[in-house]
Parts: structure tokens; C-alpha cells; sequence
């Protein structure tokens, strides 16, 4: 198809793609007749401000620079679609506001949409309604939302998907926890098809601490329903995500610590995540007095290329003025069912840069995660990140004018938001297969399976250190696939050549959180944040890992990846309860590093990534 500006498309940029980015591309991206380069070429033009910008955002994503999230990919310049397809909204206590939420969530997932919808407002199961009438609670509505996300599709390229979230003292958090549990309880009462979060308060985490009685109250009057003791019910949330992986956390009072000075002027705060809890937007009723859609406008920066990119001035304004013409691209098209997502674009034009490739980024410099020098690199990294995205909002401000969040309180910002980091999933694999998001790799090698045929997949930079020791061959990847994707056992490798080859469940997790936690203060939004556990997991090691979460001021939750549900049914809910009231006793534990087997896969959001 034509494009806006003439790009020099550079065919032999294919070789940089692996069968399996191929596949994908052909799978899920290519419209007819289209080559990969073509693809590149349609959607830096499309997005370009003039010729010479749409040139070097062509070299930029054709070298693997940066990758637009998929709506991007997927639609950018096309008829087919809207470039951005994640979205976060509210619901308010009435059956008018609820069928509004229905009807919008309808129309977003007919468009492939992910979904992240609050419902904390709704009165619990037995209060008082209109008359001498009573609820039947939040969980009834959940359930239609369920059934309504799953009939609705887009094409052939992905269904909508959704996520809720309820607050901690919400008085049917017990029975939310189980949501998506197929076994126990009344199953009318569940909903299996969507997926479900949590939002925590400091002061509940602060009941924990002091394992006092936690109050549940209504969300319309806020009078006490009930009380339970606090640590029985975090003990109940965390065997739930070792059994499930879900639910996601959202650790609200650190989220809205850290929003944006303009927004704290105006009165807005966070209530709510998205389907990967990696956006933290404004979302209900303004200041205004009018309801916002929230929306994710996602890009990702691959990060085996920092030392490249980090020396070309024009890369990250690039690609923010990229994200801009994206945002502006959703504002002018979106149909007026979607009238309050354009709304909140309009209002705060949040972006969300991200990045992926962060563990390839270490292994090719033979870091370890764990490592004093992967705590050094990460924080060189995402600080230059954010100076640098902080320099171009300033700059697009002035010159094409503040987002009206900002200007009403005179602030010179072009994007209330700039950074979040979503998982990366799909785009990490046509990179190249880089690491995904800020995450370990799950396995060095492994199996796909895909529209096109199976192809196995293995760790690049595992592979030059085997060509270097002559040891490249089938018999040694073999073993690996049989060790579930670990390279422990192989005696010819070192023990730092171990460490930097070690997968997501091997890896001490407290490692992560403390990457996390040093990145949180370079991320204006939230990080998508995987913890990995073994079924058999020390109690102590699930409890602190999270515990130590919120400390840290980390803003989400993501999955808890376990190595299977079965033998996490298992996990014991007075087993728990002893561990983590020993370790409150002895907070400065320090857990063994336990070889862990390979892990489940969640749902994959395309809505992100």
C-alpha cells in the first residue's frame, strides 16, 4: 500500500528476523501482499512528523531499535483498526453506570481492546438497595462481563480481553480471591474468563505488619460489613496466586505517591490498573465533572541496543514525537462510543515508553542478574531514559502546545506520562527473540508453537558462548530442553557463566524486586512485573518477595508464574501463616537459592505488547 512519506526500505533487513519473528509477523501482523520491511516502512511513514523523520524511524525499528506495541503493528496506517487497543475505566454505584461500563466494554473488545475495570464502588452482597430490596453484590456483575468479553472478537487476530479490580476492604474480597478458581463455591458466582486484581492500601499492608483485625467496608457508606483478621486474608490472597497466578496487586497508596504534580493540583488519583498492571492512569469522574477512559499508548525501546542508541541525540525524541502522532492518531479516529478514551487522551496524552531486551542487555555483557552490576546498569539505564523523555516533553510542549492537564495549572508538559513498561511478549520475539519487558528469560530454550508450525527457540547469546567452547550441538541443546530450558548441569560451563545463564525461576527473587524497586523512581507509570516461585516455594520466600514489594515502593503486581497448579494446590494455609509470622520475628532472613523447574504460561495480552 502507498504511504504518507517515501521510505528507503532496505530488504536485507529480513535476515535480521528469525523463522520464528517471521511467522509471528505473518501470523498476526502482515496485511496482503505486504513484506516485513514493507510493514516497518507503512508504520514509521504513517506516524512520521516529515520525510527524515519517517526515514530514521524505519532504520530504527528495522535494526531493532525500538518496536511499536502490536495495535500499532498491527493497524498503523491501515483501515482495519485503531492503534491502540488497552484501555482502563470505572464504574459507579448504580445500574445505569454499570450497564455504561457494559456497553463501553463491548465496544472496546469488539475492537480486540484489554480491558482494566474498577468495580470497588458497587454495594457488597446484602445491603440495601432502592426499597426494601438487596443486593446481590459485585461478583453477579462481574460474571456478565465475563460472558460479554468472551463472545466478543476482532477478526482473526485476537479477543478482547479484561481484567477487574476490587480494594482490599471491599466486604467481598474473600470470595473475589477465588474468582477465577474452578473448584469451591457457588458457580454462578465465578467468572473464569476474566482476569482480576487487587488494590492494596499501606494501611492494609500496616495490619499485616501488626496482624491486627482488617475492617471490610461499604463502599457506600463506609460503615463496618465485617472484620477479619488481615494477615489470614494476605495469606489467602498469596496461596491463591501461587494456586492460580493471579490475582495481580496493585499497591495503590505507592502508585499515588508518585503521579505527576499536575494531576495532584487537579485533584485526580489513580484507583485502577490495566490487563497487564503496568498502567496507572486517572480514570471516573474529573475534576470536570466528566468520566475518563484511560488509555496505553505503548512503544518499547530494546535494550540490547543501549550502547547504540544511547548515543543518538534524535533516537528517544524520535520516538516520543512517534507516540504523540500515535495518541493524536487515536483522538481524531476513535468512534464516539469510545467518546471518554478520547476524552482522557486528549486531556493527559499519557505515553508509555517502555522497553525489552533487559536481561539479553546483561547476558551479552556476561552479567548476572544477580549481580551489583545489574543494579549499576539498570539504574544508568532507565535514568537516562527519563531525562531524556522529561527533556522532550518539555520540548513538544512548547511546540505543539501542554496536554490540557498540565496547561490548566501552568506546567509545560507535553505528556502527563511518559514511561510504563508493559511485558513485551509478541515484539520481544520479532526482535529477535530478545528478553522480554525487564524480565529473565523463563528458558533458555523451548518450544513454540504458532499458526505457522513449532519452532524451537533458543537463547542467542547461550549459543555464541557454546560456539565459542565448541560445544553448539544438538546433544548439549537437548539436555537443556530435558533440564527444562537450565544450563545447571552442564559441567563445561563456569560458575559465572552459570549465574548469567540462570532462568526466571532459578533466579533469587528478591533480586528482582530490588531491580524493580531501583527502577521505580525513573517510571512515571507502573512496571509489569513477574514473580516466579516453585510449587514447593519456602513460605517465607512468597511472603517476603511480596511483602518486601510494597516496602520497596513497587507500584504492581503482575503473574505469580509456579511450576504447576497441581502440586500448588497443595500449599498450606496454616503452613503460611506460621512462616510469615517467623519471619516478622526474624526479618532478616535470607532465603537459599533453590534450583526450580520450568514454569506455566499466562494468557498472552496483545493489548500491551
Amino acid at each position: 500500500m502507498a504511504t504518507k512519506y517515501k521510505i528507503k526500505i532496505n530488504q536485507n533487513r529480513d535476515n535480521n528476523i528469525t523463522d520464528f519473528g517471521k511467522a509471528l509477523l505473518k501470523d498476526r501482523y502482515l496485511i496482503d501482499k505486504e513484506s516485513y520491511q514493507d510493514l516497518f516502512s507503512r508504520v514509521a511513514s504513517h506516524y512520521a512528523d516529515n520525510k527524515d523523520h519517517a526515514n530514521r524511524l524505519y532504520d530504527y525499528i528495522s535494526n531493532f531499535w525500538f518496536m511499536p506495541a502490536t495495535p500499532i503493528l498491527s493497524n498503523g496506517g491501515t483501515k482495519r483498526g485503531l492503534p491502540i487497543s488497552c484501555y482502563v475505566n470505572e464504574t459507579e454505584d448504580s445500574l445505569e453506570s454499570i450497564v455504561d461500563l457494559w456497553n463501553e466494554n463491548v465496544w472496546l473488545a469488539a475492537r480486540g481492546g484489554g480491558i482494566g475495570s474498577y468495580w470497588g464502588k458497587l454495594r457488597s452482597i446484602g445491603e440495601r438497595v432502592r426499597g426494601n430490596g438487596k443486593t446481590s453484590g459485585v461478583i453477579p456483575f462481574l460474571k456478565v462481563l465475563d460472558s460479554l468479553t468472551l463472545a466478543i472478537s476482532q477478526g482473526d487476530l485476537r479477543r478482547g480481553s479484561a481484567a477487574v479490580y476490587i480494594p482490599i476492604d471491599h466486604p467481598e474480597i474473600e470470595e473475589f480471591i477465588d474468582l477465577r478458581k474452578p473448584t469451591g463455591g457457588d458457580p454462578n458466582r465465578k467468572a473464569l474468563n476474566i482476569h482480576h486484581g487487587i488494590v492494596i492500601t499501606d494501611k492494609f499492608m500496616q495490619a499485616v505488619e501488626k496482624d491486627i483485625h482488617w475492617e471490610l467496608r461499604s463502599p457506600k457508606d463506609e460503615s463496618v460489613v465485617s472484620t477479619v483478621p488481615a494477615r489470614d486474608l494476605w495469606i489467602k490472597l498469596l496461596t491463591t496466586r501461587m494456586e492460580t497466578g493471579e490475582p495481580y496487586l496493585l499497591f495503590i497508596d505507592n502508585v499515588n505517591k508518585a503521579i505527576p504534580e499536575h494531576h495532584k493540583k487537579l485533584g485526580l488519583k489513580v484507583k485502577t490498573s490495566n490487563l497487564c498492571s503496568e498502567i496507572t492512569l486517572p480514570t471516573g469522574m474529573d475534576h470536570l465533572g466528566n468520566m475518563r477512559t484511560a488509555i496505553c499508548c505503548l512503544s518499547s525501546l530494546n535494550l540490547e541496543y543501549f550502547e547504540d542508541w544511547q548515543k543518538e541525540e534524535m533516537f528517544i525524541p524520535d520516538v516520543m514525537r512517534f507516540l504523540d502522532n500515535v495518541l493524536q492518531d487515536f483522538i481524531d479516529n476513535a468512534p464516539s462510543s469510545m467518546a471518554k478514551a478520547k476524552y482522557a487522551a486528549m486531556r493527559e496524552r499519557s505515553i508509555g515508553l517502555g522497553v525489552m531486551g533487559f536481561h539479553s542487555f546483561l547476558q551479552a555483557r556476561t552479567i548476572p542478574i544477580e549481580s551489583v552490576m545489574a543494579k549499576v546498569w539498570n539504574k544508568k539505564i532507565f535514568e537516562h531514559i527519563r531525562i531524556e523523555a522529561d527533556k522532550v516533553s518539555k520540548e513538544l510542549a512548547e511546540e505543539r502546545g501542554a496536554c490540557p492537564d498540565a496547561a490548566e495549572v501552568g506546567v509545560m508538559e507535553r505528556f502527563s506520562n511518559k514511561l510504563s513498561i508493559a511485558p513485551t511478549a509478541s515484539i520481544s520475539i520479532i526482535t529477535g527473540n530478545t528478553s522480554p519487558g525487564i524480565e529473565p528469560y523463563a528458558a533458555n530454550s523451548f518450544v513454540q508453537k504458532t499458526l505457522s508450525g513449532s519452532f524451537a527457540v533458543r537463547n542467542k547469546h547461550l549459543a555464541k558462548l557454546l560456539d565459542e567452547k565448541g560445544m553448539n550441538n544438538e546433544q548439549v541443546w537437548s539436555s537443556i530442553v530435558t533440564n527444562e530450558g537450565s544450563v545447571q548441569h552442564l559441567d563445561f560451563l563456569s560458575p559465572l557463566e552459570k549465574d548469567v545463564f540462570k532462568t526466571a525461576p532459578e533466579i533469587d527473587q528478591m533480586w528482582l524486586i530490588d531491580l524493580t524497586a531501583d527502577r521505580t523512581k525513573y517510571i512515571c507509570q507502573a512496571q509489569s512485573v513477574n514473580l516466579f516461585f516453585p510449587a514447593n516455594v519456602h513460605k517465607k520466600t512468597l511472603h517476603q518477595a511480596h511483602y518486601q514489594a510494597w516496602k520497596k515502593g513497587i507500584k504492581s503486581l503482575y503473574y505469580c508464574r509456579s511450576t504447576s497448579i497441581q502440586r500448588a494446590d497443595k500449599v498450606s494455609h496454616n503452613v503460611v501463616k506460621v512462616e510469615i509470622e517467623k519471619w516478622f520475628k526474624k526479618t532478616d532472613y535470607q532465603e537459599n537459592n533453590t534450583n526450580i523447574p520450568s514454569i506455566l504460561g499466562g494468557d498472552e495480552c496483545l493489548a500491551c505488547q
